[in-house]
């Protein structure tokens, strides 16, 4: 293979271990959804339900069917709205979905299926839910449905890892919508609202469940989750293809942006931005061989690119040997914090075309 990704299922299996030091195993909810943020979802949900998980959270209608065939007994919920078309295919399989409006309640009473919902509310987030303005028309329209059956309730923090005022804040809204539903409509059960960081940051007593989802993979640093440690789930590694050394001063890559210098050398990669390596890692990025870390240099190209060896290494390197993108050794924050995006989007945008091997 000319690269591949690494997926730990012992390491994902001590986040659990984590999470389980705040919240009971079963409150938790595995957030599954975008291929297990690009680990492999079929895969990852076999391996968390050997673990004990009994309750998964996805994005699709398509992604909650495909994790129905694993295995029939499992809890879904779809936390992203759904079509029309796919709402009595979904009640018929026992998914949990959410509605956030008053037409797609209207929908569901005229299809005339018996559905048990979650009730999305929007506290601060600002995407999808019912608004705090809305829930006495919510609470008088659900009183009068035949069937639409409401088990719960739940919203999603927009900052829960940065501001510790405005997640007290939506946490707030939550309570008083939660109160006032409950008080009117005794159908709803279940109340969750605290994703990874809420969950190892907050107080789950009041709460039925947790959503974890960028912790359990480990796509965290240590500093912004103590405590608790996790450890990467996946690693990304590739294979050196091509090994020169300069007679003269020559450009590398498109564009010309990085000049090689005589007598130095360099050594070509077989993985690029097709396979998920992000393009802004251009002439800042780096690998880890050996022990060094390694510059990229030059542009990032669709299949490959180019890293320039330290002195120590040269006469060392062979083509074949493998460099880690990140893993143990370079953290995808790290990578993630160099392209100014967030580990979810470097995990997430690893191409399909990229291996999972499962370890």
């Amino acid at each position: 293979m000319r690269c591949w990704a690494e997926i730990n299922i012992n390491n994902l299996y001590a986040n659990i271990d984590e999470i389980e030091k705040v919240a009971p195993k079963e409150k938790i909810i595995a957030v599954i959804k975008a291929d297990a943020y690009g680990h492999g979802m079929l895969k990852i949900c076999e391996s968390l339900i050997k673990k004990g998980i009994k309750f998964f959270a996805v994005a699709t209608a398509e992604e909650a069917l495909k994790i129905k065939e694993v295995d029939e007994n499992v809890e879904i919920l779809i936390l992203g709205p759904i079509e029309y078309e796919y709402m009595d295919k979904i009640s018929e399989k026992n998914i949990y979905f959410m509605v956030t409006d008053f037409e797609e309640i209207e929908y569901l009473e005229n299809s005339k299926t018996k559905t048990n919902v979650f009730i999305t509310v929007d506290t601060g987030m600002g995407r999808v839910g019912f608004q705090k303005e809305e829930i006495d028309k919510l609470i008088s329209k659900l009183e009068n449905c035949k069937y639409v059956n409401p088990i719960g309730i739940f919203s999603h923090f927009s900052s829960s890892d940065t501001d510790e005022k405005y997640t007290k804040f939506q946490e707030d809204n939550f309570k008083e919508i939660c109160d006032k539903i409950t008080s009117k409509i005794p159908a709803v059960k279940y109340k969750h609202l605290l994703n990874s960081f809420g969950t190892i940051k907050l107080k789950n007593d009041g709460y039925d469940f947790v959503r974890v989802g960028i912790i359990a993979y480990g796509g965290v640093t240590e500093e912004e989750t103590k405590p608790y440690k996790f450890k990467p789930v996946m690693s990304l590694f590739a294979k050196i293809s091509y090994i020169k050394t300069l007679y003269k001063d020559s450009y590398i890559s498109y564009g010309n942006t990085y000049l090689g210098k005589a007598g130095e050398t360099y050594a070509t990669v077989s993985i690029g931005y097709a396979d998920g390596v992000r393009r802004d890692l251009s002439n800042k990025g780096y690998v880890y061989y050996k022990g060094y870390r390694c510059n990229i240099v030059g542009r990032v190209c669709m299949d490959q690119l180019i890293i320039a060896l330290p002195k120590e290494l040269v006469g060392e390197a062979k083509k074949g040997d493998t460099v880690e993108f990140f893993g143990e050794n370079i953290s995808v924050v790290e990578v993630a914090d160099l392209c100014n995006t967030i580990s979810y989007e470097i995990l997430c945008g690893i191409s399909q075309r990229v291996p999972r091997i499962y370890k």
